[in-house]
């Protein structure tokens, strides 16, 4: 079987038209799929002459390319590394004729190369968490509108009634559920989207989302219920859950792609996403659960300790919406009751 390795990745791309053409690159279970800026700078001939290549097929603006299942993940990797490569590249400056001229082109030239030195891997690592939230947005803008909407209803209409319009109970209920639909199961989408982000399956990130939303309770029932109680007797208490599926989504996504890397392309379907989450799934019991509980305690002694005074309570709100942000502010309410 053709290995997949960093050449053929180049290959393929210097037969669609070089990173350039490219808009943007996905892939499925056995395709790679490129929109192009132009699909006559394809070479059609050389691209299937690829070993690995084992068919095309052109509509419109897209160019699938079937690579087959258990390697179209590894070649996707390493054509998107590719792009990114290709990137990073900085536009090569126009010509200078003064010495004014020069200087500001040294200036600039000294700007870019601190600015990549200190600022590229942290701008990097930050710009996923974009591609992590920025697509929930609309949903959030959505629920939120109907879950302000249900409120203002029922503080107007329903509040200190005794003699309720069922249809206007009915509405408000209604209007609400998408609300808790979305806080209910926001960790799966957050999940899925970190694992993506950092460069793993997303459904990968998805299931080990799942595990900070199931039930761990002692009776055994509901249809959410984890059917353990702990983990080869070590407590779970997965509180803090938001930051926690972020670090289990990251972890999760890097322990994927070293599986990957070593795994034969003909077992990288069965075996990749298996492992990644036995792996994965016991580092978030023994290690992520537990520091997403630190989290949460610290949050509630932030509160039960700071909100008595004005500069205490001046912190807390500074630091309410990053809590929010990862899932531990339920520790500002639990600390109003120590």
């Amino acid at each position: 079987m053709q290995s997949i390795n960093e050449t053929t990745a180049q290959e393929i791309l210097d037969a669609i038209g070089g990173p350039a053409n490219v808009v943007r690159c996905s892939n499925c279970m056995t395709r790679l799929r490129f929109v192009l800026g132009g699909q006559d700078r394809v070479d059609t001939a050389a691209l299937k002459r690829i070993a690995c290549v084992q068919g095309v097929l052109a509509a419109a603006d897209q160019l699938q390319v079937v690579i087959g299942a258990g390697k179209v993940q590894r070649a996707a990797d390493l054509v998107k590394e590719l792009l990114a490569k290709h990137e990073s590249r900085a536009a090569p400056e126009a010509p200078v004729d003064n010495a004014a001229d020069q200087l500001a082109a040294v200036a600039r030239d000294n700007k870019k190369a601190m600015k990549a030195r200190h600022g590229t891997r942290i701008h990097q690592f930050l710009s996923k968490f974009a591609t992590i939230f920025t697509p929930l947005i609309p949903g959030f803008l959505g629920a939120g509108l109907l879950l302000g909407g249900a409120t203002l209803i029922e503080q107007a209409m329903l509040a200190n009634v005794l003699d309720r319009n069922p249809t206007i109970v009915h509405l408000v209920a209604y209007m609400n559920v998408f609300g808790k639909g979305l806080f209910g199961f926001l960790g799966i989408l957050v999940g899925y989207n970190t694992q993506q982000a950092f460069g793993g399956s997303g459904v990968n990130g998805a299931i080990l989302a799942s595990l900070f939303l199931l039930d761990y309770g002692s009776t055994g029932s509901g249809s959410f219920h984890a059917g353990i109680q702990d983990f080869f007797g070590l407590q779970i208490d997965p509180r803090g859950s938001i930051i926690g599926i972020l670090i289990a989504g990251i972890a999760g996504a890097w322990i994927e792609q070293q599986i990957r890397r070593r795994m034969p392309a003909n077992l990288d379907m069965i075996l990749t996403s298996l492992l990644t989450l036995l792996i994965a799934g016991a580092l978030t019991y023994v290690v992520i659960m537990p520091v997403g509980v630190l989290l949460f305690d610290g949050m509630s002694w932030l509160f039960g300790h700071l909100n008595d005074n004005p500069i205490g309570a001046a912190l807390l709100s500074g630091l309410f919406l990053i809590a929010v942000m990862f899932g531990v502010h339920q520790g500002f309410t639990d600390g109003c009751t120590k």
